[in-house]
């Protein structure tokens, strides 16, 4: 009687042992599972992380060997940068060029052989340009903004001075990418204030120069460039020079007609007192100055930039023969283009005389 309850007891005693055991068998292997997820996601992190080094050593070995090739091939032909062009200007050209290594060499020789010959203007020079080109504030982008009184500049400036006006603006350019622009986004604003020119003294030549000189020495210098107050009839001509202009640049190409302060706020932050706004800083003061009556013009302080037997016209007599000019071509344009739609009215009527199958009816 006694022996029965202690073979049950031994018997539930063992089975309880087994399945203690068991279970710490399924925690064992439920841990050695999770570890070994661990070590998975681990070793899949460490093999991202080793790609994502391998892609920045690559990309970082990539922008060497094109920057190492060229200053190669420069020093094998004896060409020495100057210090104005550094790595970030080389990288600059690089992306200009489209990764095109050839290319890049190219416009590297160019701007290097341009800039051994061409003057830049000091400040003290700028100085006696600083009613037509000037600096002015930031852009809605915090891009320094350049203003180029253009139609002044045509009004006031014989042909052969206007070379130098050009000279004026590359000198301020070089002066904003060197000084003024940000060095996270280093790109100027151009405006360029076309009032008071007229089709008969488009600088054509002068305008398509100085766009080369800017695309050829400047690559991707450029963040906006705004023409104003740009007559209809200068407009069409204006097409020319536009398709001397990158592409790239065309994109950054913005004409308005007719000026106004909602349009111009809608690019800077701070309008120029000659346009309407209220700034009161000392260049818009200057001109302030100079357009009061009895004051000195910018007329008069352009005189002093030419020869004293240069007879330079009033500038009501000015005004009258731009006005007058712009009459003309404004007849001009619309007779010709009168012209041509009954050229095309009676070339379609002959066709249809000789050809009536071609007859729409």
């Amino acid at each position: 009687m006694l022996s029965r309850p202690l073979l049950v007891l031994s018997v539930a005693t063992a089975i309880a042992d087994q399945s203690n055991h068991s279970g710490e068998n399924s925690n064992g292997t439920n841990d050695s599972h999770a570890d070994s997820e661990t070590c998975s996601e681990s070793l899949s992190a460490h093999s991202s992380f080793e790609a994502r080094i391998s892609g920045g050593v690559s990309h970082s070995l990539a922008s060497e060997n094109w920057l190492i090739q060229l200053l190669t091939e420069l020093e094998n032909e004896g060409i020495a940068l100057p210090e104005r062009i550094d790595e970030d200007e080389l990288c600059r050209f690089y992306t200009a060029a489209n990764g095109d290594f050839s290319c890049l060499l190219l416009s590297i020789k160019k701007t290097v052989r341009w800039r051994e010959t061409y003057r830049i203007l000091s400040q003290q020079e700028l100085e006696m340009w600083s009613n037509m080109v000037f600096w002015h504030g930031l852009d809605v982008q915090n891009r320094p903004c350049l203003i180029v009184r253009l139609g002044l500049a045509c009004i006031n400036l014989s042909s052969h001075d206007r070379p130098r006006f050009a000279q004026a603006i590359i000198s301020q350019v070089e002066f904003g990418v060197l000084h003024l622009v940000d060095e996270d986004s280093p790109q100027i604003t151009v405006l360029v204030d076309c009032d008071g020119i007229s089709p008969s003294k488009i600088p054509m030549q002068m305008m398509r120069s100085c766009a080369l000189l800017l695309q050829d020495n400047f690559p991707n210098s450029l963040g906006l460039l705004l023409a104003i107050r740009l007559p209809a009839a200068v407009q069409v001509i204006a097409q020319t020079f536009i398709q001397v202009l990158k592409p790239v640049t065309r994109k950054k190409l913005r004409i308005e007609g007719n000026m106004n302060n909602r349009v111009l706020s809608r690019y800077l932050k701070t309008l120029p007192s000659y346009f309407g706004g209220n700034c009161t800083c000392e260049i818009c003061s200057d001109i302030h100055i100079r357009q009061q009556p009895g004051s000195t013009n910018e007329i008069d302080m352009a005189r002093s930039y030419f020869s004293d037997d240069e007879d330079l016209p009033s500038p009501r007599l000015a005004s009258q023969a731009d006005v007058h000019v712009n009459d003309n071509w404004n007849h001009l344009l619309r007779t010709l283009v009168i012209g041509i739609l009954m050229l095309w009215v009676v070339v379609a009527l002959i066709a249809g005389i000789c050809d009536p199958e071609s007859r729409p009816f």
